[in-house]
């Protein structure tokens, strides 16, 4: 085990010194915008404890998750628009997804802003919300300004969380990133139960009214 737990250091250390860091980081923030299986989270995380490290820039890391995830989903935007019937027969597949489709589809119009924003902190709701904007004919112009206020927010926080585990465990990496990744999915279960909460309380009050 604790061979195993060096040579993880070591391919750790190698991946945080790497010149190929920023451009993986970049493929992986656009292929997870269109296909929620690629841990882009976790390479930001990586990244900014590289800039701890002072091997990366944190900006740029910041700067290029972005770019990454905003051509992600503006790829998905188009493919919603372009895709009509087929998209709603996929999203019916799935109870879990048409739900998803229908509430993003009846809140787009009314409160867009806040829905592309928050929706990438509910797990494997961004690609619905994305591609569901695009069907609904949603403003592109609206859509991308948006979508970039919400990345800002998104990659900016995970790449400082990502730094200060680099920062506070500079001997270890893998207990860096081990600290990293778990305040991230505090400060994920947090906002998550914070919207649900929210969500109950405003069913509960048009109920009552």
């Amino acid at each position: 085990m604790t061979e195993l737990m060096e040579v993880a250091r070591h391919l750790l250390s190698l991946a945080m010194a790497s010149h190929w860091l920023l451009l993986v980081l970049f493929i992986a923030a656009a292929v997870d915008a269109v296909f929620p299986v690629v841990p882009s989270e976790g390479m930001v995380v990586t990244a900014g404890m590289a800039a701890a490290a002072g091997h990366q820039n944190l900006l740029l890391v910041i700067a290029v998750a972005m770019a990454g995830s905003v051509i992600g989903e503006s790829v998905c935007y188009f493919m919603g628009r372009g895709s009509g019937p087929a998209l709603h027969r996929w999203m019916k597949r799935q109870e879990r997804r048409q739900r998803v489709y229908d509430r993003v589809s009846a809140a787009l119009h009314s409160r867009g802003g806040l829905i592309l924003m928050t929706v990438r902190y509910i797990p494997g709701a961004r690609m619905v919300a994305t591609l569901t904007a695009g069907a609904t004919r949603y403003s592109f112009k609206k859509f991308i300004v948006f979508t970039i206020a919400g990345v800002t927010v998104a990659y900016t926080y995970v790449a400082l969380l990502g730094y200060l585990g680099g920062d506070a465990f500079a001997h270890d990496q893998l207990k860096a990133l081990a600290f990293s990744l778990s305040l991230a999915a505090v400060v994920g279960l947090v906002i998550e139960t914070t919207r649900r909460i929210a969500v109950k309380r405003r069913a509960a009050k048009i109920t009552s009214a």
